[in-house]
């Protein structure tokens, strides 16, 4: 995608055709397995083998990240976290404020993707994976492999990887600058070590919870950067020095 173009993203992110698109970014991630090629299979396969490659090493990550833990890195780390909770939403909020008031297309385009990404990945399916899962977080436990599906546990995946990853993957996807990328990236990478810091999250939690935003994001820039449809009806806020209001348009 070429910088300044919305794709079939809608003029605004407080419309009725942003809540259109969410609802079609939802379906098209949960149905995306049925169109699916070698590729995307082998993709799949190797997010869940990262997985599973990861949790034979959750108990000496776990300790060797405890033994080392020091109160300044503690008291950084209690923040930093915040990145995959409300910081995130903070930081999608500027990128579409700024889009609006300097006309920046693509910082739109990754408020609109970042918050579409955050519903889907954080909101739906890692909160239905922490259910059926229910693994215990190491605070609760000395085991790493203590499961009780459907119960209060909550450790697999972890949300705030999830989040944090599904927002940078907004971010990246749509600004092609590789300092841009690293920025967005380190960030949700710090946020997952955070997680297992504050001894919150197995390391294979948050390797699982980064991939669910990662993929969910990747999918849903993807499909947002599709061609517009010409005859949908758009609109846009107006002001001059005689009176303010909405302007409404539509192709045919």
């Amino acid at each position: 995608m070429q910088l300044g173009d919305a794709g079939i993203r809608p003029e605004h992110l407080w419309s009725i055709d942003y809540a259109s698109l969410v609802v079609g970014d939802t379906i098209s991630v949960f149905t995306a397995p049925s169109r699916w090629g070698g590729e995307q299979w082998l993709e799949a396969a190797g997010a869940i083998s990262a997985v599973a490659a990861t949790e034979p090493f959750d108990g000496s990550i776990r300790r060797s990240v405890q033994a080392h833990r020091t109160a300044g890195e503690d008291r950084f780390m209690v923040q930093w976290q915040e990145f995959g909770n409300y910081y995130a939403f903070g930081a999608l909020a500027a990128f579409d404020a700024w889009g609006e008031i300097g006309g920046d297309i693509t910082a739109k385009n990754a408020a609109m993707d970042g918050i579409a990404s955050s519903i889907i990945a954080g909101g739906l399916i890692t909160p239905a994976l922490k259910i059926a899962v229910g693994r215990e977080r190491p605070s609760t436990t000395t085991s790493t492999y203590r499961f009780k599906p459907f119960g209060s546990n909550a450790s697999f995946p972890s949300g705030h990887a999830t989040e944090a990853f599904a927002v940078a993957t907004s971010i990246a996807e749509n600004y092609r600058v590789w300092w841009v990328q690293v920025l967005a990236y380190g960030t949700a990478g710090l946020v997952g070590y955070a997680r297992i810091e504050q001894n919150a999250h197995f390391a294979s939690d948050v390797v699982a919870g980064s991939l669910v935003g990662w993929s969910v994001a990747r999918g849903v820039v993807h499909r947002n950067d599709g061609p517009s449809d010409p005859r949908k009806l758009t609109w846009t806020p107006y002001a001059n020095g005689n009176g303010f209001g909405i302007v409404f348009f539509k192709a045919f």
